[in-house]
């Protein structure tokens, strides 16, 4: 089986984005979800390459926090992007937070399409708002769309090893934090 790759439209609430509906082709199975979570975790290192304030480092450790959450956060120098990836009722959503111009409220996101490997989420409430995220190990693309346009990429490489036992305690501690 090739490279397991879930694009998973990724979304910053910057400055209140918003997102479309998109109906689902393909039914997401128990077997994806557990898929995308056994490859997400870990650390990944790399460059949200494109955004609206220019190239910014990334640097994610994703943790399983609970049976079925998968979580981390990326502290960048103009934001934290809080990521929450989590099961409900065999689905599976995410909550993402941006602290971009002192921003405290997260975004339900949930699944709008699955494409072959690729998972696309929403957000309900903005209407103008999707995310994609494709995992193809060794790296994992986020792409965001606001407004139906490209809005926020994001590259990232494997990178376990990278950070050392004690900051990896330290980042589950904030990452697996209830947002």
């Amino acid at each position: 089986m090739s490279l397991l790759r879930i694009l998973v439209s990724c979304m910053l609430v910057l400055c209140g984005g918003s997102a479309y509906a998109v109906v689902s082709n393909t039914p997401l199975t128990e077997t994806m979800i557990d898929r995308f979570s056994v490859v997400l975790v870990g650390t990944w290192d790399g460059r949200a390459i494109e955004t609206p304030v220019g190239p910014v480092d990334y640097l994610i450790n994703f943790y399983e926090c609970d049976k079925g959450v998968i979580a981390g956060v990326a502290e960048l120098r103009v934001s934290n992007h809080h990521w929450r990836f989590w099961r409900s009722n065999d689905e599976l959503h995410l909550t993402f937070l941006s602290t971009f111009s002192g921003n405290q409220e997260p975004t339900q996101l949930v699944v709008s399409k699955i494409e072959e490997n690729t998972i696309w989420f929403h957000a309900p409430e903005l209407a103008l708002l999707t995310l994609s995220v494709t995992l193809a190990e060794p790296k994992v693309h986020i792409r965001v769309f606001h407004h139906h346009e490209p809005h926020v990429y994001i590259q990232l490489t494997r990178a376990d090893g990278l950070m050392t036992n004690e900051e990896r305690a330290e980042s589950k501690e904030k990452s697996c934090k209830e947002l």
